[in-house]
């Protein structure tokens, strides 16, 4: 690994030393794949409280992952060296696109009734966005694990736990 790979590059959106961005993305990925759940239920079972929950988790999600894109907005925008990296680009493009399905697919259950809304449109947006989520999380992976995005840069060698080795548990 070269020497400038283990700097990292430091977020510019951070509480106490720690990049909020990853903080945040759980929640609306969470709500989004719950709807794409919600919908499956939904179909199988015919009870309409399933779409309304898919709506619901639409509509949060949609609200957290505005707070999340403010922070990696931050992040992207602050930092000249993460704008020149390509997955970060496709990061950022692909999450707008999942919001963007999201408030089409919130706007589509709200204004057709959410169980009216699931077949087939409703339930191929959530498809649409979960697998999209597949690919942002995973250029989302690229840039902390291989870009070392959000990687404190300040930090002490000394201050890091050595990994184990040779380490072996003994059962009595």
């Amino acid at each position: 690994m070269a020497d400038r790979d283990l700097l990292g590059l430091a977020a510019s959106a951070k509480i106490g030393g720690h990049p909020i961005h990853p903080m945040l993305v759980p929640f609306p990925i969470a709500l989004l794949v719950a709807a794409f759940v919600s919908d499956l239920v939904y179909l199988a079972n015919g009870n309409s409280f399933w779409a309304d929950v898919s709506m619901w988790s639409v509509g949060a999600a949609i609200v957290t992952a505005a707070l999340a894109a403010l922070a990696g907005l931050t992040d992207f925008l602050g930092n000249s060296r993460i704008r020149a990296i390509n997955d970060a680009w496709r990061h950022m493009i692909g999450n707008v696109i999942v919001v963007l399905l999201a408030i089409a697919s919130f706007w589509l259950r709200y204004e057709n009734g959410a169980a009216d809304a699931v077949w087939p449109f409703g339930l191929l947006l959530s498809l649409m966005i979960v697998l999209l989520l597949l690919y942002t999380g995973w250029k989302g992976g690229e840039l902390v694990y291989h870009h070392r995005i959000g990687i404190d840069t300040e930090t002490d060698e000394s201050d890091v736990t050595p990994p184990m080795r040779g380490h072996t548990t003994r059962h009595t």
